[in-house]
């Protein structure tokens, strides 16, 4: 088995004060409590928490989801495919809107919002009548109450959008087996623009062009990876990472929900957790305190950044289907 090179870009991050905690959750629905698990990047991704979630739960082990992908293509073919797309030169910034009024504490947990089954259930339906995926609807909805709320007008800023690569690259199936790509978004982005930019990402195998990237580690070793993080930090803001993991139902525990959200840093201050779970979906977030540094600090009543982004994607949400 390869070794997990993309735990050392975490490793590093760590001696630089950045936490790589992950968060899984497990919500029960009638007695209204939830509790929180946290897990190391270092050492699984979203999947491989939610896979060992679930044995914890009593499941048996179960084949997790697998790429898109048959097998790992050469480095070559990748480079050459990935160039064929169009160059975006967009600068790696993100425009925030200083005059926003909200709070964030510095050392911000997750928190999380259930859509119904009913509302999975219309909005699946709302996403297939416009022939693009659940998940481009909900990372949609989610960058539109971002710039609504957060972010200078007319501005652009880049997503980070993982993608599993599991039963492809040759790894132990519960180490961090997530690559990705990123896409650039503004304000008027419509599930469409994003569905039709990802699935050209996709095709041209832009997710294998960054693991391959991210495994320069082999090669230079973790001084290296240390160096090129160091430069990198420095220069290359991002919104977040949009985490959609799929369907993790739970048949012997109809009454339970099982979520996850991410670990964010300054670089990616907008953590998120996406989870399909016994007909609900949980939408997880948590902003990391690097946000409300550009914000003036209102009445401690007043809700913070990550519990009024959330009220507003919910809404955002479902006035998609309030108004079909």
């Amino acid at each position: 088995m390869r070794k997990d090179y993309i735990a050392q870009w975490y490793e590093v991050r760590e001696e630089q004060g950045i936490s790589d905690r992950i968060h899984c959750f497990v919500h029960q629905l009638q007695e209204g409590k939830t509790d929180w698990y946290d897990f190391r990047h270092r050492d699984t991704d979203g999947i491989g928490m939610l896979a060992t979630m679930r044995e914890r739960l009593g499941y048996p082990p179960s084949t997790l989801p697998c790429s898109r992908d048959p097998s790992e293509p050469g480095f070559w073919h990748t480079r050459r495919s990935v160039r064929r797309l169009p160059r975006n030169n967009t600068p790696k910034r993100v425009h925030w809107n200083v005059a926003t009024q909200a709070r964030q504490p510095d050392m911000a947990e997750p928190e999380f919002r259930l859509l119904s089954p009913a509302t999975v259930t219309a909005l699946t339906h709302h996403a297939q009548q416009h022939g693009v995926s659940l998940a481009s609807l909900m990372l949609a909805s989610l960058n539109q109450t971002v710039f609504q709320q957060y972010l200078k007008p007319d501005s652009q800023a880049w997503w980070f959008y993982p993608v599993n690569i599991r039963n492809a690259a040759n790894a132990h199936e519960r180490s961090n087996l997530s690559s990705g790509f990123y896409l650039c978004l503004n304000q008027h982005s419509t599930a469409e623009q994003i569905h039709a930019q990802v699935k050209e990402k996709l095709t041209a195998k832009e997710h294998w062009w960054l693991w391959k990237m991210a495994h320069i580690g082999r090669w230079i070793g973790k001084p290296g990876v240390r160096w090129i993080y160091r430069r990198i930090s420095r220069s290359q803001f991002y919104l977040g990472s949009f985490s959609y993991l799929g369907d993790w139902s739970l048949p012997l525990h109809t009454d339970h929900i099982i979520g996850v959200c991410g670990a964010g840093s300054a670089n990616y201050p907008i953590a998120t957790g996406i989870t399909e779970c016994n007909g609900h979906i949980s939408l997880a977030l948590k902003f990391h305190a690097s946000i409300s540094a550009t914000q003036p600090p209102p009445p401690a009543a007043e809700p913070t950044l990550q519990q009024h982004c959330l009220t507003h994607w919910q809404h955002n949400l479902r006035s998609l289907i309030d108004h079909v």
